[in-house]
């Protein structure tokens, strides 16, 4: 049996031959069976310690415990690890030890395939190369949390010579892209800058520069890498839209499937009908093409959410049906996929499960810490499904952070969860900072309804249903699989204000 080093800081496992990452859940579940090492704890005195007064069900904590028996490589029917005490709960057996953190390799998922070179460091000496190094070291393991990208490990990586050509580079270590950067430190602040790389021309398809200055080191450390890992990765991010640019330049028959993944996001972006039967098309092809690619059943889901705007040849209780199809296919292949997670927690609601959709929705937050779309995403689901405002707070703070330019959409979610959690005013600023769709109206008319200003709600609903014709207020709820009780009854008041059928 191999002992584990386990890095709490880190949410990460190492053995000297392989690197498993844990989500923050997960890790705090590990850490308290660590605490009770040898000793029986119950499903209840794991939800409690871990959970404390956000409503989930016992299912929750044995999905972490599987999570962590998979990283570990353990078998519950004859475990080394973890062992199940029937009616009882669970036991750590041993074979894992608290150790003190050090840097390791990150594995990829998927392709394009990124390398971050070993930064330079300009000003400042032995002490902050380190920190250059471990700065480099945490953007590779924030990239490799994006299941759409495959990332080069730090140890092969940080070995090419970068005296050769940056084409060379990319032939020696068969990436994609390569990150270049270079960090200068004097005493009171610090500058570090970045080039994202096409590996196919070797142009520059983004460049960053930040200064800071220095305050705590690590925590300085890790939030220019996250932040420089959300320009870089993600739905919205330099890569997708760098392989969007390059794939809508090619002939449609020989598109990858990867490259029909990246044509379907850049579709599901526009809310007309003609977009959403190509993305449609995508997605389904990206399936025939690779039925393993689980962001491919994702993306057929999202756009099944929105059916009755693809298609009217079926009913709104087909597309339903459609949508759980998909996003539940999506999740038997990637369970760990926050953006998953959160349509699953929609497609639940939306289909009569409700305690599982809170489930995915709460879980979808625990893996969407480093993500500012599934960040977002999660937001929704937590408000409409699960009624987890302050949560929801969170996740749109984490959004916002990790995107401080954001695309117009992000106001819906915002707005959205300043609605169902009783800022009416706040709502209906926001809603009226939102691009022109129909959630953006509604938004707007319930928080105007909800604040009794009645000729207001009036004008918005009049540009309501003059834009969108086809729009039910009694549907609604249904289309955004809303099952929470308190955002429902906040819906409901703000309906039977507007004094509308």
């Amino acid at each position: 049996m191999r002992t584990w080093s386990f890095i709490p800081s880190e949410n990460r496992l190492e053995t000297e031959e392989e690197i498993a990452h844990l989500t923050g859940k997960a890790s705090a579940v590990l850490r308290y069976l660590l605490q009770n090492q040898g000793a029986v704890v119950s499903r209840d005195e794991i939800h409690k310690a871990i959970w404390q007064d956000v409503h989930v069900t016992p299912d929750l904590v044995r999905e972490y415990i599987f999570d962590i028996r998979q990283a570990l490589g353990d078998d519950a029917s004859n475990p080394r690890y973890i062992e199940t005490i029937r009616g009882k709960g669970f036991r750590l057996l041993g074979g894992v030890e608290v150790h003190r953190n050090r840097t390791g390799d990150a594995p990829g998922i998927r392709r394009p395939r990124i390398a971050v070179l070993r930064p330079d460091c300009l000003e400042g000496g032995p002490r902050w190369q380190r920190f250059a190094d471990g700065m480099a070291d945490e953007l590779i393991t924030d990239l490799a949390r994006f299941s759409d990208l495959a990332v080069i490990a730090r140890i092969s990586s940080f070995a090419a010579d970068k005296s050769n050509s940056i084409l060379d580079v990319v032939d020696q270590l068969d990436a994609d892209y390569v990150v270049e950067s270079s960090l200068s430190a004097w005493s009171d602040h610090l500058k570090a800058q970045f080039q994202l790389i096409d590996g196919r021309n070797g142009l520059h398809v983004w460049a960053e520069s930040i200064e800071r200055p220095i305050t705590s080191m690590p925590k300085l450390s890790g939030d220019i890498a996250l932040s420089v890992a959300n320009h870089i990765g993600g739905t919205a991010g330099a890569i997708m839209r760098a392989e969007q640019r390059f794939a809508v330049r090619r002939p449609l028959f020989e598109l990858t499937a990867y490259e029909h993944y990246v044509m379907a996001c850049h579709l599901e972006e526009h809310y007309d009908q003609v977009s959403m039967q190509t993305g449609l098309k995508h997605a389904e092809t990206v399936i025939e093409m690779d039925p393993e690619f689980a962001r491919g059943h994702l993306m057929r889901a999202m756009f099944c959410d929105r059916g009755e705007a693809v298609s009217t040849s079926r009913s709104q209780a087909e597309w339903v049906a459609e949508t759980a199809l998909s996003a539940e296919s999506a999740l038997k292949i990637d369970g760990r996929d926050p953006l998953i997670l959160s349509e699953c927690a929609r497609a639940f609601a939306n289909t009569g499960r409700t305690a599982q959709g809170r489930d995915a929705a709460v879980r979808a937050a625990d893996y969407a810490e480093n993500d500012a779309h599934a960040a977002l995403n999660t937001a929704s689901s937590l408000t409409l499904v699960a009624g987890e405002f302050e949560l929801a707070d969170h996740m749109l703070d984490t959004a916002f952070s990790l995107c401080p330019l954001p695309p117009a959409f992000y106001a819906f979610a915002k707005g959205r969860n300043l609605l169902f959690s009783g800022r009416y005013a706040e709502a209906e600023e926001v809603a009226a900072t939102g691009p022109d769709y129909e959630s953006t109206y509604v938004i707007r008319v319930l928080s105007q309804a909800l604040q009794n200003k009645s000729d207001a709600a009036r004008e918005t609903l009049q540009v309501l249903r003059a834009k969108y014709p086809h729009f039910r207020f009694e549907k609604y709820p249904k289309n955004m699989g809303m099952v929470a009780e308190a955002t429902l009854a906040t819906y409901n008041d703000a309906v039977a204000r507007l004094g509308v059928d």
